[in-house]
C-alpha cells in the first residue's frame, strides 16, 4: 500500500499527483472510518458479549454451587435430625424403627429427595425409604464410607438403574449425597444417605437467558452432558439422543468424535473463554466460556452460536461497505475536476523554467492577475529570472579574478613543501615514506633506511612499497584492504607486520596519510611507521609472567602448573627440558619433575638422586642462594653433565626456590644449544620463583593433608559403627558407610535430612533434649530407635559429643558414635521372658500337684460308683459329664507339669523341610481339617540343615496349624515360607507361618505369649507359652504380627551349623539362657 503512494507521489506529472491528493483526502474519512472506527466498535461489541457470556456462565455456577451447598447441608441437618431420632428411640430398639422410617418418608416428601437411607457404622441399612434395601449392605460405596469416615460427601452424577417389574429397568440421572450420623461425644455410629433427583440442575442450566442459540450445561470428566438441554426435542429429532442428554450426550464435534474445545480446556481446570468460536456437537460454530467447578467435579459451559453473537458487527461491516461504495465515484469525479484546474498554472511554469535551464534567460512567465497562491508564484519566478540573468554575468567577472588568485598560493606551496621535506629527511628513529596511488615509492627518509635496510636510490621510483609487506599479506589483500580505508577516510593507523631488506620480520606501527593535489584528488599516501620490536617484546614478557603467576595463585595441580609455565615461557625463551626439584629434607632432593619438549616425563628421567647434591649445580644453587649457568654439557663442569649431554641438553641453568627465606627446591631449564642462557634471563625468572616456590611448599603440605585425611576418612568409613556429624542446624554433614547400609539412605538423601527425621514421632522430643545436651554439656549418652527407609525400627546406643571454635567456643557441629543393639535387646527380652517362664512353671507345678492328689479320689469314687450303680436318664448324664470333666481337668494338670519342667532337648542335625511335611500330613488327618484350608508351601530351593530337637520343633509347628485352624472356622488359607537368614551375625533358618484368619486385636497382640492367656473359651493359655519356651530352648526367636479381621504371621528362626562345633555352641547357648531364666 505504502510502495503504491510512494510510487504515485514520485510521478513527474503534478497533474496526476494532485488528482491523487485530492482522491486520498476525499477517502481519507471513509477509510478511518473502515480500517479505525470500525474495528473499534467491532471490538466493543465483541468484549460486550463476551462480558456477557462470562457473566452468565458465573453467575450460574454460583447457582449451581448454592444449590449444592444448600444440598449438603440438608444432609448435614438431616444427619442431625436422625442421629436425635435414633437415640430418642435405641432402648425401644425394633417397635420404634415404623416413626424413624415415617420420620425418612416426610424427609422424602418435604425436601423431594428420591430415597433416604440411615445406616449403621458398619454400613448396613437401618432404615429406608426403599424398603427391600433394608438389612443389605452399602459399605462398599464411596459415599458411604466417606459419610462413615466423618465427611459430608457430594458423589458424582450417575446413571441410577431401577427395575420397574415386567422387565421394565430405568436409569435415572441421580447424584448421591452422604453424612455423618454422630452420638453426643461425636463419635460417628452411622450414617444419612440421600439419593437427589438432578432434574433441578437441568432447571437452573435452562433458566439463562442467551438468546435463541444460547445455553448453559454441565458436563463431567468423561465430556458428557450432565443436564438437560434446551434443544432436547431438536436433538432427538435429529437423532443425536433418544430420551434425554444428561449422560447421554457426549459434547464432542459431530466428524472428528474429538471433545470440543471449550470441554478440552474446561477440563484442563480452566477458567476462560473462546471469542474466535468453535464447533459444537451439533455442528454449529458457536462462542463459549467455560470454568470447572472442582468441589463437585463437575464444569460448566455457556455457548451461543456465532452468527446470533455477533450479528450486530456483521450488521455494522454491511453498512460501512455499503456507504463506502455509494460515495466512491462522486468523489472521483470531484478530484479530477479539482487536480486538473489547479495544476494547468504550474504546468506553465515548468516549461518556462526547462527553457531558462537550457541557456535561455529570458523567459517570462505571464500572470493571470489574481492574488492567489499561483499568480504569486508565476511573479516571483520572474524576479528570479531577472535575478539569474544578473548574477550570471556578475560570475563570469569573479572567475577571472580567482585565477589569478590561484597561482599566487601556489608558489607559496611549493616553498613549504621544500621546507616540509627537509624536515623529513633529518627523522631517523620513524620511517616517511611517500608513495603514489599504486603503492610506487616517490620518497624513503634516512629513518626508513635505518629500519627497512634499503637505501633511497634503491627504492625511490624504482620499488613498489609493497616488498616491505608480507607476501601472504599481500596476497590476501590485507595491504590493498589498508589503502583503501587511508583513501576512504583520509588516514589509517595500526600495528602491521613489515619484512627487512635482509628477511627479518618485525612489528610495526604505521600511520597512512591520503594526500591530495591542488583539486582535492587523491595522488598517493605519506606511510608513517616505527619498529616496535623491543615494545612487543617487555609486553610479552610481562603478558607470560602475568599468566604464570595466575596460574600459580589458581591452585591448580602442581604438574598442570609445570606444563603451563613450560608452554609460556616458551613463547620467549628458548629451551627444551624444564625440571623442578622439592628439598623435603636438607641435603636431600625428592620429588623431581621433568619436562622435555612439552611432556612430563616420570621422575627417573635423570638418575640425579645418584649424585651428592652438593656435586650438582643444583645443589650450588641452593646452597649459595644464587643462579648457576653451565654454558656447555659436554666439558662435565658438574658429575650430571655427562648424563644430561648424553640426553641431548647441551646448556641449563639453575635458580634457587625459596619460601620465607628457607629453600625449597631449585628450578632448571635446559637446551639443546650451547650457551643458551645469559644473565638477561635472570630478571625475567626472578618474577615467576617466588610465587613458584609458594606454590612447591603448598603443595607438598596439600598433599601431606590429603594423605593424612584418606586415612581418616578411611577409618571412619569402613568402623564396624555408625558414625555421623550433625551441623548446629540439625542437618546432617557426614554420614559413613555403614550407616547408610545400615539406615538404606543414599548419602544425598541423608544430607537433606535432620536427626528427627529417622526416629519415631514419639522418640522427637527425646533427641531434641539430646542434642540439647550435647551441646551445653560437651557430650551425652542415649539409648534410642532409628526408623530405616523401609520403615524397620533399629535399637540403638548414641554417644555424640561436641565439637567446638577454639576462639568463639561456638558449637562447630556434633559428632555421634552408634552401636546397633537389636540383638541385645532381643537377648535381654529373651532372659526377661525366661525368668517370667520360669517362675510361673514352679507355681504352676505347685498349683497341680495340690490338685491332683484330690483330683484322682474323685475320680476313683466316680468310677466306683459308675461300676456300681446302674445309672440311667439325667443321673448317667450328669455323671459322664463330671467324668469329662475330671479327664479335662486331669490334661490341664498335665499341661501345667509339662510347662513347669519340660524335657531336656535332645539337638540332632534336622532337615527342617522334612519335619514341615510331616506335621502337614498329620494336621490333614486331623478332625478339624476340612476342604475349605488351603494350605501353601513355598521353600528356598538350596536350605541349610539345622540343630533342633525334632519332636518339640515338631510340637511347636502343630500348635501354630492348630491356632490357624481355629482362626478360620470357615476356611481360609494357611501359607508356609522356609528360607535362609541370620540370627545373632550366624547362618539361620526363619520359618513363617501365616494364615487368613479372624487375627489379634492390636491391643491384645503383645500378650499372646503369656502363660494363661487365651481368647478361646477351653482353653489353658499354655500354648504359644509353650512355643516360646521351646524356641528359647532352642536358642532362636519367635515373633508375632498380625492385623485384625486380616490374619496373623509368626516368624520363627532357628540356628544353622558353623562347622564341626556348631551343636556344642548351639546347645550351651540354649541352657545358658534356660538357666539363666531359672535363676
Amino acid at each position: 500500500m505504502f510502495n503504491l503512494i510512494f510510487k504515485i507521489l514520485s510521478l513527474r506529472s503534478v497533474k496526476r499527483r494532485l488528482i491523487f491528493i485530492f482522491l486520498l483526502c476525499s477517502f481519507a474519512p471513509l477509510l478511518l472510518l473502515r480500517f479505525v472506527a470500525f474495528p473499534k466498535a467491532q471490538m466493543d461489541l465483541e468484549e460486550a458479549l463476551i462480558r456477557n457470556l462470562e457473566g452468565v456462565k458465573q453467575k450460574q455456577a454460583e447457582i449451581v454451587t448454592m444449590w449444592f451447598d444448600e444440598r449438603k447441608h440438608d444432609a448435614k441437618v438431616i444427619g442431625r435430625n436422625a442421629s436425635a431420632v435414633l437415640s430418642r428411640n435405641i432402648n425401644e430398639r425394633a417397635k420404634n424403627f415404623l416413626a424413624v422410617y415415617e420420620y425418612l418418608e416426610m424427609l422424602r416428601t418435604e425436601y423431594g429427595f428420591k430415597d433416604v437411607h440411615i445406616v449403621t457404622r458398619d454400613g448396613l441399612v437401618l432404615v429406608s425409604t426403599e424398603q427391600k434395601l433394608t438389612g443389605t449392605s452399602m459399605a462398599d460405596y464411596d459415599y458411604c464410607k466417606e459419610a462413615l469416615g466423618g465427611n459430608v460427601f457430594v458423589s458424582r452424577i450417575q446413571n441410577f438403574t431401577q427395575d420397574k417389574g415386567d422387565g421394565l429397568v430405568v436409569k435415572t440421572p441421580t447424584m448421591f449425597i452422604s453424612a455423618p450420623i454422630t452420638d453426643a461425644n461425636t463419635s460417628t455410629v452411622g450414617a444419612v444417605i440421600l439419593r437427589v433427583d438432578t432434574a433441578p440442575l437441568s432447571e437452573i442450566m435452562k433458566s439463562a437467558n442467551l438468546g435463541k442459540t444460547g445455553e448453559t450445561f454441565l458436563i463431567n470428566r468423561d465430556g458428557y452432558m450432565l443436564t438437560e438441554s434446551r434443544f432436547n426435542l431438536e436433538l432427538r429429532k435429529a437423532g443425536m439422543v433418544r430420551e434425554r442428554t444428561s449422560l447421554a450426550l457426549r459434547v464432542a464435534e459431530p466428524h472428528s468424535k474429538r471433545l470440543t474445545d471449550g470441554v478440552q480446556r474446561c477440563l484442563g481446570g480452566g477458567n476462560g473463554y473462546n471469542a474466535e468460536g468453535y464447533v459444537n456437537y451439533d455442528n454449529r460454530k458457536v462462542l463459549g466460556a467455560w470454568c470447572w467447578i472442582s468441589g463437585y467435579d463437575c464444569g460448566l459451559l455457556a455457548q451461543i452460536d456465532v452468527r446470533e453473537g455477533y450479528g450486530a458487527v456483521y450488521n455494522l461491516k454491511k453498512f460501512v461497505l455499503t456507504l463506502q461504495m455509494v460515495l466512491a465515484f462522486p468523489l472521483a469525479l470531484i478530484a479530477f475536476y479539482f487536480g486538473k484546474r489547479v495544476s494547468a498554472p504550474i504546468l506553465r511554469i515548468t516549461e518556462a523554467t526547462r527553457k531558462i535551464t537550457s541557456g535561455d534567460l529570458r523567459q517570462r512567465v505571464k500572470s493571470r492577475g489574481k492574488n492567489d497562491e499561483v499568480s504569486e508564484l508565476a511573479r516571483s519566478f520572474n524576479v528570479m529570472a531577472e535575478s539569474l540573468e544578473e548574477k550570471t554575468i556578475k560570475l563570469r567577472n569573479y572567475t577571472t579574478d580567482l585565477e589569478n588568485i590561484v597561482k599566487e598560493r601556489t608558489l607559496k606551496l611549493q616553498s613549504t613543501t621544500n621546507f616540509l621535506n627537509s624536515i623529513l629527511a633529518g627523522s631517523t628513529e620513524y620511517s616517511i615514506i611517500a608513495e603514489d596511488l599504486e603503492g610506487n615509492i616517490l620518497a624513503f627518509n634516512e629513518g626508513a633506511s635505518r629500519i627497512y635496510g634499503y637505501r633511497p636510490e634503491e627504492v625511490i621510483g624504482i620499488a613498489n612499497v609493497k616488498m616491505l609487506h608480507l607476501d601472504e599479506d599481500v596476497k590476501s589483500g590485507k595491504v590493498d584492504a589498508i589503502l583503501k580505508i587511508a583513501q576512504e577516510t583520509g588516514q589509517y593507523e595500526g600495528e602491521v607486520v613489515r619484512r627487512r631488506k635482509n628477511g627479518e620480520i618485525f612489528p610495526a606501527h604505521v600511520t597512512f596519510t591520503l594526500r591530495r593535489d591542488e583539486n582535492g584528488r587523491p595522488i598517493g599516501f605519506v606511510v608513517i611507521s616505527k619498529d616496535v620490536t623491543k615494545e612487543k617484546q617487555v609486553e610479552r614478557e610481562k603478558e607470560v609472567v602475568d599468566s604464570i603467576n595466575r596460574n600459580i595463585a589458581s591452585g591448580m595441580d602442581i604438574n598442570e602448573i609445570y606444563k603451563n609455565m613450560y608452554s609460556e615461557l616458551k613463547r620467549i625463551v628458548d629451551f627444551t627440558w624444564l625440571s623442578v626439584a622439592c628439598l623435603v629434607e636438607e641435603g636431600f632432593a625428592t620429588e623431581d619433575t621433568h619436562i622435555v619438549d612439552g611432556a612430563l616425563l616420570s621422575t627417573e628421567w635423570l638418575n640425579d638422586g645418584d649424585y651428592p647434591l652438593n656435586t650438582t649445580a643444583q645443589g650450588i644453587a641452593v646452597k649459595k642462594g644464587v643462579p648457576v649457568i653451565v654454558g656447555d654439557t659436554g666439558e662435565g663442569s658438574y658429575e650430571v653433565d655427562r648424563e644430561l649431554h648424553r640426553k641431548g641438553i647441551s646448556s641449563y641453568v639453575c635458580f634457587p626456590l625459596a619460601s620465607k627465606g628457607i629453600p625449597v627446591g631449585v628450578v632448571t631449564f635446559g637446551s639443546r644449544k650451547k650457551n643458551a642462557f645469559v644473565e638477561l634471563h635472570f630478571s625475567l625468572l626472578s618474577q615467576i620463583t617466588p610465587q613458584l616456590a609458594i606454590a612447591v611448599e603448598n603443595a607438598r603440605l596439600f598433599l601431606f593433608i590429603k594423605e593424612s585425611e584418606k586415612k581418616y576418612r578411611d577409618l571412619v568409613e569402613n568402623a564396624p559403627e555408625m558414625i555421623h556429624e550433625i551441623s548446629p542446624e540439625g542437618k546432617f554433614i557426614n554420614v559413613n558407610k555403614t550407616e547408610l547400609n545400615k539406615l538404606g539412605y543414599t548419602l544425598d538423601e541423608m544430607m537433606e535430612m535432620t536427626l528427627e527425621d529417622i526416629v519415631p514421632k514419639e522418640y522427637r522430643d527425646e533427641i531434641k533434649r539430646f542434642t540439647r545436651r550435647i551441646v551445653e554439656r560437651g557430650g551425652s549418652e542415649l539409648e534410642t530407635v532409628f526408623l530405616t527407609k523401609m520403615g524397620k525400627e533399629i535399637n540403638v546406643e548414641i554417644n555424640g559429643t561436641a565439637l567446638y571454635n577454639n576462639k568463639t567456643r561456638e558449637c562447630i557441629c556434633t559428632r555421634a558414635f552408634v552401636r546397633d543393639i537389636t540383638e541385645r535387646k532381643k537377648m535381654e527380652e529373651q532372659v526377661r521372658r525366661s525368668e517370667k517362664l520360669a517362675s510361673m512353671g514352679e507355681l504352676a507345678a505347685a498349683i497341680a500337684h495340690e490338685i491332683r492328689n484330690p483330683l484322682g479320689a474323685i475320680c476313683n469314687s466316680v468310677g466306683v460308683l459308675d461300676s456300681h450303680l446302674k445309672l440311667t436318664g439325667q443321673d448317667k448324664d450328669l455323671l459322664e459329664m463330671i467324668i469329662g470333666q475330671s479327664e479335662r481337668l486331669d490334661r490341664i494338670i498335665s499341661d501345667f507339669l509339662t510347662f513347669a519342667h519340660p524335657g531336656e532337648p535332645s539337638f540332632a542335625l534336622q532337615d527342617i523341610r522334612g519335619i514341615i511335611k510331616n506335621t502337614v500330613f498329620l494336621l490333614e488327618q486331623d478332625s478339624r481339617y476340612t476342604d475349605q484350608i488351603e494350605i501353601k508351601e513355598v521353600y528356598e530351593s538350596i536350605l541349610p540343615r539345622v540343630y533342633v530337637d525334632k519332636d518339640l520343633i515338631h510340637q511347636v509347628l502343630w500348635n501354630l496349624f492348630i491356632n490357624s485352624l481355629e482362626a478360620m472356622p470357615h476356611g481360609g488359607q494357611i501359607k508356609i515360607m522356609v528360607r535362609k537368614t541370620t540370627l545373632f551375625l550366624r547362618d539361620a533358618v526363619e520359618v513363617v507361618i501365616a494364615d487368613t484368619g479372624t487375627g489379634i486385636p492390636s491391643e491384645e497382640l503383645g500378650k499372646v505369649f503369656e502363660p494363661f492367656y487365651t481368647t478361646k473359651a477351653e482353653g489353658t493359655g499354655l500354648g504359644l507359652s509353650m512355643v516360646q519356651r521351646i524356641i528359647d530352648d532352642h536358642g532362636g526367636t519367635i515373633d508375632v504380627k498380625s492385623k485384625e479381621g486380616k490374619g496373623t504371621t509368626f516368624y520363627i528362626k532357628l540356628h544353622g551349623p558353623i562347622g564341626d562345633e556348631n551343636e556344642a555352641v548351639n546347645n550351651n547357648f540354649s541352657r545358658m539362657i534356660k538357666d539363666y531364666g531359672r535363676r
